[in-house]
């Protein structure tokens, strides 16, 4: 069985590496043997993380301290990549922001709807054409299990990961032709720094970021989406056996009782 790295190719880049999901999947590519391009706001975190990881593993790795919100988030970004062959493109970088629509700020959530959606796809447009040329690559697309469900109380960071959720499913068909895998991962509630940012808790049964990509390992091209956990399968599969009204007050209910901050 070919490894990940002989069947995606030597480098890997990974969004909003410096912490959580994203430090995860850097840490495993660096397992699997990849060069990473780890790409993030904060340069100490992500020096520290090239530091422990080359030492480890003996491979090379780029840090890209790019904040994604930028104008010119993508030229700089292409210039620090260079004429290295992206294999395999993480698309993790993302927030949310839990509590009433009308409470928020509007560049809040422009923002969230560029980090989470414009920019994996701007970033997938350019990465994915060495790739199609190579006739072979993998890309991940962060999404979640309120893809599956309208949440109330997050409403706008749902509906990011539906864009996420239905892109990646979509070019997982498109793509496949080409021998580049796509995968949707849709984790739940999970320990990391999102909850800080999203004034939300990680619910009643979390996980860890090890079971996530564990997860998205396993299924990376053997399958367009997979959600993380047994709690979140259920929760993904039961809005699919009521109405779409019932459906979108057990949401609300469950979300202000269990993941929103007082």
């Amino acid at each position: 069985m070919k490894s990940l790295r002989d069947k995606y190719g030597n480098w890997a880049l990974i969004t909003g590496a410096s912490a959580g999901i994203g430090e995860e999947f850097a840490r495993r590519l660096a397992v699997e043997g990849f060069n990473l391009v780890i790409v993030a706001r904060r340069k100490d975190r992500l020096e520290k993380l090239k530091q422990q990881l080359e030492e480890k593993h003996k491979i090379e790795i780029l840090v890209a301290t790019v904040d994604l919100l930028s104008e010119n988030y993508l030229q700089e970004l292409i210039e620090i990549v260079g004429e290295r062959q992206i294999g395999l493109l993480i698309n993790n970088a993302g927030f949310g922001y839990r509590g009433q629509f009308i409470d928020a700020e509007v560049k809040n959530d422009e923002n969230m709807i560029k980090l989470n959606c414009i920019v994996p796809t701007a970033l997938t447009h350019h990465f994915v054409k060495p790739m199609i040329s190579r006739k072979k690559g993998g890309i991940i697309f962060l999404a979640s299990v309120v893809a599956f469900q309208a949440t109330p109380t997050t409403s706008v960071y749902a509906a990011t990961k539906v864009f996420n959720a239905f892109l990646s499913e979509g070019l997982w068909y498109e793509l496949k032709k080409y021998n580049i895998d796509v995968l949707s991962l849709n984790p739940g509630g999970t320990h990391t720094e999102f909850q800080q940012v999203a004034n939300s808790t990680t619910g009643p049964i979390p996980r860890t970021t090890q079971q996530v990509v564990n997860t998205a390992l396993k299924a990376l091209g053997k399958k367009p989406s997979v959600v993380d956990g047994l709690y979140n399968k259920v929760l993904a599969v039961s809005s699919r056996l009521v109405s779409r009204r019932i459906a979108v007050t057990v949401a609300g209910k469950i979300s202000e009782k269990f993941y929103k901050k007082n």
